[in-house]
């Protein structure tokens, strides 16, 4: 029995299609597109100094990527309603290739002794396009079903919590 089985009967019908949407690759989709237009968001008025702040300047400004990542964020959103199409699978792609753009160009400025602590910056760009990527190849989850267990042993191996005696 699955936890949605306990709920009345009215809930049942909703609850299972909210939790079945969840398992599909729209979540990643709408996850990865909140991140990118927020950090494009945060781009917007990102502050003019001197030198580069971030490695990215030297090949675009900031407003630019800005856009860039809000384009992004919005596809990745809006694909999230098709998200077993090719266009979705294009912003998967996309959201996934800015996030390594990013990790690189860290990872960049600290070989060349810019930034020499970019690498750490890069971790977190890393992280979200691995756990992206993971999360998609790993398919619907959709099949998964946990069975309920009604006599689970304790430490000991022994059923319904009791111990043996002896």
């Amino acid at each position: 029995m699955m936890p949605v089985d306990h709920l009345p009967q009215v809930l049942r019908g909703p609850v299972e299609r909210v939790r079945d949407g969840l398992l599909t690759d729209a979540t990643a989709l709408v996850i990865l597109g909140l991140g990118s237009a927020a950090r494009g968001i945060s781009y917007i008025d990102y502050p003019a100094q001197s030198g580069n702040a971030h490695p990215a300047e030297t090949w675009l400004d900031m407003p630019v990527w800005s856009a860039v990542w809000m384009a992004i964020g919005v596809w990745c959103l809006v694909s999230a309603a098709w998200h077993r199409s090719f266009p979705a699978a294009l912003a998967v792609g996309s959201g996934v290739g800015i996030h390594l753009l990013w990790a690189c160009s860290f990872l960049i400025a600290t070989t060349t002794g810019d930034m020499p602590r970019g690498w750490v910056s890069s971790i977190g760009y890393l992280m979200i396009a691995g756990l992206v990527l993971w999360a998609v190849w790993r398919g619907s989850r959709v099949e998964v079903r946990f069975r309920e267990v009604t006599h689970a042993p304790d430490r000991h191996g022994v059923g319904d919590g009791d111990r043996r005696r002896g």
